[in-house]
């Protein structure tokens, strides 16, 4: 019998201190996991951070990135948003990668790192020709970059002139079709859960097909400047 109520108390004990710390780190993980969408991407605010951060004017910071002082200033004030191959050129001019660019003085650099994005919270970034969510993009150590990708373009002619820049990339279509225009091939149309990846160098362009705008997930690597 003696035994048989320790054997009780054992099981009715109150956790230590121990596995208490544990459940609050995990609740906390989760209530983190499960916060409100985080603010889209402020690249004017980045943008200027790093220039100043970097002792430039506008005409110094133009002159390096082969962009206009007009374009930086416009970009910087918010009355600019600029295409990929700009934000590509302005990241060669200063010497980091695009994702460095985007998070300017937020992402946390350590290692053993992970990275989640609830449906519906990342970060977003609208151009000319895409908008842009950013998917765990909150840590520097990520070395490549994931984008959920609307096509804003519906034809060649609205889309303009084709971009180019350094890196390689990778598309996989989520919903609707979509129609890739490389420099040098033949259009390629793509319907939901088609994949296709090209060198970025190549000029090229992805317009929507569909009555929605198609939907892809857009993968780039070789975020660094060449």
């Amino acid at each position: 019998m003696e035994a048989s109520h320790q054997s009780g108390s054992a099981e009715t004990r109150a956790p230590d201190e121990g596995s208490s710390g544990a459940v609050r780190k995990v609740d906390a993980l989760r209530a983190d996991l499960d916060g409100p969408p985080l603010p889209p991407v402020n690249i004017g605010q980045s943008l200027a951070l790093l220039r100043k951060d970097r002792g430039l004017t506008l005409r110094a910071a133009a002159a390096e990135c082969s962009v206009s002082a007009a374009t930086l200033s416009r970009i910087e004030n918010g009355s600019l948003s600029p295409t990929y191959d700009v934000i590509s050129n302005i990241c060669a001019g200063f010497g980091i990668g695009i994702r460095e660019l985007l998070g300017y003085g937020t992402r946390s650099r350590f290692s053993g790192w992970r990275s989640v994005t609830r449906a519906g919270t990342g970060r977003t970034l609208e151009t000319p020709h895409y908008r842009y969510t950013f998917l765990c993009d909150d840590t520097a150590q990520n070395p490549f970059m994931v984008l959920r990708t609307e096509i804003l373009r519906s034809s060649l002619e609205d889309f303009g002139p084709l971009l180019a820049h350094a890196g390689h990339e990778q598309l996989v279509v989520e919903s609707g079709t979509v129609e890739v225009h490389l420099e040098h091939y033949a259009p390629a149309r793509l319907e939901k859960g088609d994949s296709l990846a090209f060198d970025s160098a190549l000029g090229h362009a992805v317009i929507s097909l569909s009555e929605e705008p198609a939907v892809v997930l857009w993968i780039c690597d070789g975020l660094d400047p060449a």
